[in-house]
């Protein structure tokens, strides 16, 4: 019996993203930047926090305090900003 391997569409940066991934040398490293990616994805879906958005109605998630949202956007913006420089 054969087995086929649904190939999807990738863009050229998705491709990027997995060749970047695989060419970490070790193998722990590896393991907590997909974690850490994973991590960041939630984020990314569900940016919110415990805190009240502006129209008076809870943000919604649990795991998150209204300073740990705006700290970690902030890291994010820094992050992006030494990318920019390099």
């Amino acid at each position: 019996m054969s087995q086929t391997i649904d190939r999807p569409e990738l863009s050229p940066a998705e491709w990027k993203l997995i060749q970047d991934l695989r060419s970490l040398p070790d193998a722990a490293l590896r393991d907590r930047m997909q974690t850490s990616i994973g991590e960041l994805l939630f984020f990314f879906r569900t940016p919110r926090c415990q805190g009240i958005g502006i129209e008076g109605f809870p943000c919604g998630d649990p795991r998150s305090s209204c300073e740990d949202c705006h700290q970690i956007w902030d890291m994010l913006d820094r992050v992006a900003e030494r990318v920019r420089k390099d």
